[in-house]
């Protein structure tokens, strides 16, 4: 039996921990949120200045996302588990057919009102649990780690498009990086252990100035202090087939966030509670309402932050609570927001290779106390991973079907998560009860 998951809540760190580990989970979650606000930045077309924007609004209310989930609000909103959110890629495709059809105001619309169906969702959440058996989490923990790496590997040799994509000097970067962390987790002590992540980024980031891989631009140009408004681009529309495809998604997101819990309880080794579970679902609702408010896009909670905490040794919630306020300033000064952006690619991608590693392994532990032996079980994780990894990696098989199936059906994560769960139903439900007939 796994210890009681309120003994992490009431776990402490030193300040001096606190903002050195804080530190280090902001650097690994900023690479994949603020890409979300980029990404749809450049397909509607908006301009720097805006998009930019979007960005300090990103971080902002992820900050807010994680101070609610961390410290909780009230009784029944928050986990208070040590858990990061930032940007969620789920709803990322629905956020730019909408923005293409009715414009910002309609996509932080959708995103407000479909928080708050999220928030009613959440008072049938236990009912749905009970379809995410260990054969089913563990499937999608595994392949959260698969579809990730790819993106790392992009990251480490020069980034999506970049002009020196794939070059000796990036490849040897990234796996630089990836060395240390590796080397200092393996020969470093416990505070070294800690901080691997941080010292990886570090050092990478340092040696990329002398190659002339450190472009500060930007934060030269960058503002000191700007708020983040409200309804910045005009009162929220609301669109009923745009709130109805944010919705679905939302779900979808929702769902992929149930592997979170399971890869934090393998990395700490306690046994998170339906209740618990609940609470933190109803907290990014929460969270994607105020989003919505605030310019921004809904919420995921994010393995790599697991990740970090299984590789620095440091679970204490104070930690990813100092994460969240770091976010909450860097939001306030574009100069700090802008300096993380300015992380050379192949560094950040050597330390999420790091990352995203650890969440394939705890995956396939998770896996490893599923039963076996009567065969359901091989057919459901076989059949689920087979069909997850191919859509993830040949979406494009979809696209002559209607616009929502495509998106559903392209999404690996989507994919694993049906096939296990209907297979789950048609082959183990019941099964109990039909032998004891």
């Amino acid at each position: 039996m796994g210890k009681q998951v309120t003994a992490v809540m009431e776990e402490k760190a030193a300040l001096s921990q606190n903002l050195i580990m804080g530190l280090q989970h902001v650097l690994t979650m900023c690479p994949g949120s603020i890409a979300v606000p980029l990404i749809m930045g450049s397909a509607l077309g908006l301009d720097n200045e805006t998009t930019a924007f979007l960005v300090a609004a990103n971080l902002f209310t992820s900050a807010i996302a994680i101070l609610i989930q961390v410290y909780g609000v009230g009784k029944h909103i928050g986990s208070r588990l040590p858990i990061v959110l930032g940007s969620a890629f789920a709803p990322l495709g629905p956020m730019i057919v909408i923005g293409q059809q009715y414009g910002l105001p309609a996509v932080f619309g959708a995103v407000m009102v479909s928080g708050v169906f999220m928030f009613g969702i959440c008072y049938f959440m236990k009912s749905i649990l009970k379809f995410f058996p260990p054969v089913v989490i563990g499937s999608f923990v595994t392949l959260i780690g698969i579809t990730l790496a790819p993106t790392a590997f992009t990251d480490l040799a020069g980034g999506e498009g970049s002009a020196n994509f794939g070059s000796v000097e990036n490849l040897l970067l990234g796996l630089l990086v990836l060395m240390i962390i590796v080397l200092l987790n393996r020969f470093g002590n416990g505070f070294i252990q800690s901080i691997a992540l941080l010292l990886g980024l570090l050092v990478g980031t340092l040696v990329a100035i002398p190659l002339n891989m450190l472009d500060l631009s930007p934060v030269a140009a960058a503002g000191w202090f700007e708020l983040v408004t409200p309804f910045k681009f005009g009162l929220p529309q609301f669109k009923i087939d745009a709130i109805f495809l944010m919705t679905l998604f939302c779900v979808i997101n929702m769902i992929q966030c149930i592997g979170v819990y399971a890869f934090l309880d393998n990395v700490q080794g306690t046994e998170t509670d339906d209740k618990v579970k609940v609470d933190g679902m109803r907290a990014q609702s929460f969270a994607q309402m105020i989003s919505g408010i605030f310019n921004s896009v809904p919420s995921t909670m994010f393995n790599e932050n697991v990740g970090v905490i299984k590789l620095s040794g440091n679970g204490a919630r104070s930690t990813v609570g100092t994460a969240g306020i770091m976010l909450l300033i860097m939001s306030l000064v574009p100069k700090l927001s802008n300096f993380i952006i300015c992380i050379p690619k192949p560094v950040i991608g050597g330390a999420t290779l790091a990352l995203f590693g650890t969440i394939s392994a705890a995956g396939i532990s998770i896996l490893s106390s599923v039963d076996y032996s009567d065969n359901n079980n091989s057919l459901i994780l076989g059949t689920g991973l087979a069909l997850g990894v191919g859509a993830s990696f040949t979406g494009a098989a979809f696209d002559k079907l209607p616009s929502v199936l495509a998106m559903l059906f392209s999404n690996g994560l989507f994919v694993v998560g049906f096939v296990t769960i209907a297979l789950n139903i048609i082959l183990n439900v019941g099964k109990d009860k039909k032998k004891e007939n």
